[in-house]
This record gives structure tokens, C-alpha cells and sequence, in this order.
């Protein structure tokens, strides 16, 4: 029977048992007066950080600079006719200053969004905001720690190939060594041999007068 793969049931049951915690932190959020108050506050401040991002994305720096730079040459000062200046000295006169002196143009900087304050949302939609980046985030660290722990089980196991490897490693060591022992053995009976039959070289046949054993041939 194959073993049911327990650590995986077990996964899948935590996994929903944080999507259930989720849940249960966005009811609260609603629900808990305390934690509403403080889920609007930073529904807020992510809402900010969201819309300066995403500004800050989508803008076109090199249009902005150029629309600044045609502005300023447009506004640039030209060479007045008579009736401009008695119009304006008419005006000094009257008002103390002209509407363009009234009424200057202020130059916007270029890192100015992330200074910027966006309108802001409804209490309802700010800490539905906030929910959702905890409810996510809890979701999310859960999910990290059991691939985590998965990584550092799996680690710990012993590596089936390198056993494998290991014990046909053995299973040639064992045989090398028979084998240099069948070689062995096989030296040694050869030598054995080859004393007998030097022996059967020296003694003679008391009929025949010639050894026992013939001297091979060269």
C-alpha cells in the first residue's frame, strides 16, 4: 500500500486554515470599532503610497520637462509695446500690481508626487484596502513558511541516487576484491603445480634411466 503523503494533507489543510484566519481578520477589521479606526488610518496611508507609485510609473518625465521648457519660452518676457507699459503703470497705480504680479506661477519639482496628498478614500473602501494587504500578507507568510520547512525537510533526507550510487559502489569494491583473490588463489595453485613438476624433472625412472616428467620443448 503507498504510504499517503501525510505532509502534503497537512500543507493543504494550514493553507486553508490561513485563508479561514484571512477571513476572520477582514470581519474584525470591520467589526472591531479599535481596529476599524486603525485599519482606515493605514487603508489610508497604503492608498497614498499606491496612487504616488502608480503616478510615478506612468509619468513621462522628458514631456514634462519639455512642456515646462516650451512654457517658460512662452512666458518668457518680450519687448512691450507703449500702451502695455501706461497699462500697467495704470494698473500699479490703481491695484499696488498687476494680475501676473498678484498671481505668480509657481514652478512644480520634478520628485514633487511622492509629496503630493491624493484624495482620499471612504472609511469603508480604507479598511477594506487595509483587509485585503493583511488578509493577503498573512496568506502569504503562511505559504512561505511551509515551502520553507518543505525546503529544510527535503534536505535532510538521504539523496536515493547517492545511496544508489554508493552501494554500486560497494557492490564493484566487493567484487574487485574477489576477484584479486580468485587471482590470488589461482597464482598460488599455478606455483604448486610448477614445483611438482620440477620435482618430477630431477627423479628418474630406475627402468628407463629418464626423468619422471619429459623438460618441455623450448
Amino acid at each position: 500500500m503507498v504510504a499517503l503523503p501525510l505532509f502534503k494533507l497537512a500543507s493543504l489543510f494550514v493553507r486553508h486554515v490561513s485563508k479561514y484566519g484571512a477571513n476572520r481578520i477582514k470581519r474584525q477589521a470591520h467589526e472591531h470599532p479599535g481596529f476599524r479606526q486603525f485599519a482606515a488610518k493605514y487603508g489610508q496611508m497604503i492608498h497614498q503610497l499606491n496612487m504616488r507609485m502608480s503616478v510615478a510609473l506612468l509619468r513621462n518625465v522628458d514631456a514634462e520637462l519639455k512642456a515646462k521648457e516650451a512654457k517658460e519660452k512662452a512666458e518668457a518676457p518680450t519687448v512691450k509695446t507703449k500702451e502695455q507699459l501706461d497699462r500697467e503703470e495704470e494698473l500699479r497705480a490703481k491695484f499696488g500690481t498687476t494680475a501676473k504680479e498678484s498671481h505668480p506661477v509657481k514652478p512644480v519639482p520634478a520628485g514633487s508626487v511622492w509629496k503630493r496628498r491624493f484624495r482620499s478614500l471612504p472609511e469603508a473602501k480604507a479598511v477594506d484596502l487595509f483587509a485585503e494587504v493583511i488578509g493577503d500578507t498573512f496568506i502569504l507568510t503562511v505559504a512561505g513558511i511551509l515551502i520553507l520547512y518543505e525546503y529544510h525537510r527535503s534536505s535532510q533526507k538521504p539523496d536515493q541516487t547517492a545511496e544508489k550510487i554508493k552501494e554500486l559502489n560497494q557492490k564493484l569494491e566487493l567484487l574487485e576484491k574477489k576477484k584479486e583473490e580468485m587471482e590470488e588463489a589461482e597464482k598460488q595453485q599455478r606455483a604448486r603445480v610448477e614445483a611438482i613438476e620440477a620435482v618430477l624433472r630431477v627423479f628418474k625412472d630406475p627402468k628407463t634411466k629418464q626423468p619422471l616428467l619429459p623438460t618441455p620443448a623450448a
